[in-house]
């Protein structure tokens, strides 16, 4: 079934007649919807060129303004990522330090900053990264008044963390997570009982640490939108981000899981079921951290879950089994979800067209399409899509 994850459009005329502030995921070049950003929340377009390969932005959702600006140079104008950055750097007037590291399968290029605008001292980020198919370099510069740096500087590096520049991307932790979290070559081992079936698998030595690092940011981001507008968009942009970054991670686990569990199974909806069985019964445990989410490597290593943890790693592993496993979230509940289409019968919400039964992780032996009766209203509910 079609999923109805929306990627907007970035084009020039659309977003200076509404002055639009960005919903979701924007593509940047026409023609090329996996080369996109998930903006935080706020940002405004307020200058390109007219070849549609230069974009400034500008958001005041931090009590401060940040400014972004997004280049894309044809191919052959550089021939790296660190010397477009070195380029764009220099013709902003910036001091600046870069470092390489790979991403996504070739060397890719950040650096801090810090600049004079006017009178203002600016500090900020900024990413380079070489676009698959000869499409050119993308570079995006984002910065604030150094006053006001210390609240800004999560919200700066999620904006870099989001960009995508192919189809994995998608599935993959994020740029400046990748600079700072390298792929470990150590793997430690995890043993999981799903089923009455044991199963071998494996997390790379520092997955726990990178996802929690994520967590933790993107928790600062969401708290900037408290009392805001926009606050139920930053929530399902949280849950993405997340979900972006758990799945490469967990990436084996799901391989593994599926070749055990799915020939035991009579088709997809009773794989998912013994998988929400499995979650029923794990420690139910508040996270001791911030953002009250627990990190999805660490369940699998047998740490203790809430709600929306449980429900996101469904949400990752049945994807990774190729089914559509949105999840649900509710601010009025305080509770969270998981979600699938299915064809089984059973109590179901509808979002955009498509039925989803909901899968309630915190309470031992129901099924999919079964929950808490005080917590029916639809209207409730907040449908967070993954890619």
């Amino acid at each position: 079934m079609a999923r109805h994850f929306k990627r907007f459009i970035f084009q020039t005329a659309f977003f200076f007649a509404l002055a639009a502030v960005f919903p979701q995921r924007t593509s940047i070049l026409n023609g090329n919807n996996d080369f996109s950003i998930d903006f935080p929340l706020g940002f405004n377009l307020v200058d390109s060129n007219s070849e549609g390969t230069s974009f400034q932005l500008q958001s005041l959702v931090p009590s401060t303004v940040v400014t972004a600006v997004v280049r894309v140079y044809q191919d052959g104008r550089y021939d790296s990522s660190k010397s477009a950055l070195e380029g764009t750097m220099k013709a902003l007037g910036a001091e600046y330090e870069i470092e390489e590291f790979e991403w996504r399968n070739q060397t890719s290029a950040i650096s801090s900053l810090a600049m004079v605008i006017g009178r203002e001292q600016e500090s900020g980020y900024a990413l380079s990264a070489v676009l698959p198919e000869k499409q050119g370099i993308v570079v995006v510069v984002t910065w604030t008044p150094a006053r006001f740096y210390d609240r800004a500087e999560s919200y700066m590096l999620s904006l870099l963390d989001s960009l995508n520049i192919d189809a994995g991307s998608y599935y993959e932790a994020g740029p400046v997570t990748a600079y700072q979290f390298a792929k470990s070559s150590e793997y430690i081992p995890v043993n999981l009982e799903i089923d009455g079936t044991k199963i071998s698998t494996r997390l790379r030595a520092n997955d726990n640490e990178a996802a929690s690092y994520l967590i933790e940011r993107e928790y600062a981001v969401l708290s900037l939108y408290a009392g805001n507008s926009l606050w139920k968009d930053a929530w399902q942009r949280y849950y993405r981000m997340i979900f972006r970054d758990s799945y490469q991670r967990l990436w084996q686990a799901s391989f593994d899981i599926f070749n055990e569990i799915f020939p035991k199974a009579k088709d997809n909806t009773d794989l998912a079921q013994k998988l929400l069985y499995w979650t029923q019964n794990f420690t139910y445990e508040r996270e001791k951290n911030t953002s009250d989410f627990a990190p999805l490597p660490s369940i699998l290593l047998g740490g203790g879950s809430d709600c929306d943890s449980r429900s996101m790693l469904l949400s990752v592993l049945l994807t990774a089994m190729n089914m559509e496993a949105p999840m649900l979230v509710s601010a009025q509940y305080g509770h969270a979800m998981a979600a699938i289409t299915s064809d089984h019968p059973g109590h179901s919400f509808e979002f955009n067209g498509t039925g989803y039964l909901m899968g309630e992780t915190t309470s031992k032996g129901l099924t999919w399409g079964k929950i808490d009766s005080t917590q029916d209203d639809q209207s409730k509910w907040i449908l967070v899509e993954f890619p």
